[in-house]
């Protein structure tokens, strides 16, 4: 949920963040699959549903998307590797506002192959709805569907030292 910019890019344009988003997806898979890395799919962002790296504007996280995208097919090609590309958001509980992000990147033109999905039950409500929101946006989009993050609580005792998010009682 944290989308700060890199700090080489404070002060950048637009225009400018979405070169060095090429440049920086570029460099790092042609490092990838020079070394023999087998890659089959590159997600651009991390939970970008409010933002990504620092950019809050929608017209514009959909043009930083695209340039990532972009890089993603032009390595693809030049390598002669196929790579899936997928993006990721969170909150499907709110099928509404995923079935918009959906709709937006359709009409932005944004090129990508997966829309990937966090899935934390305790906070994202059920499965039932995640299943027929991700399906709603696969048959209307062509687009496949994943669930990218999951976690289930399995138990209240402490694992790590650290105050539990789910404690007994509040399930």
């Amino acid at each position: 949920s944290k989308q700060m910019s890199p700090k080489a890019w404070e002060g950048m344009s637009i225009e400018e963040r979405c070169e060095a988003l090429a440049s920086y997806t570029k460099e790092s898979l042609n490092a990838l699959l020079d070394a023999g890395v087998n890659v089959t799919a590159v997600q651009i962002g991390n939970e970008t549903t409010s933002a990504m790296s620092g950019v809050t504007a929608w017209n514009q996280v959909t043009q930083l998307f695209s340039s990532g995208c972009n890089a993603v097919r032009e390595i693809s090609q030049e390598k002669e590797h196929p790579i899936q590309i997928a993006l990721h958001f969170t909150n499907p509980e709110n099928s509404a506002q995923y079935l918009s992000y959906a709709k937006s990147l359709d009409a932005a033109g944004v090129d990508y192959d997966i829309f990937a999905s966090s899935y934390y039950p305790y906070w994202h409500g059920t499965l039932e709805n995640l299943t027929k929101t991700l399906n709603t946006i696969a048959t209307t989009y062509n687009k496949k569907v994943m669930v990218a993050e999951v976690s289930y609580c399995y138990t209240f005792e402490d694992g790590d030292g650290f105050g539990n998010s789910v404690g007994e009682g509040s399930i």
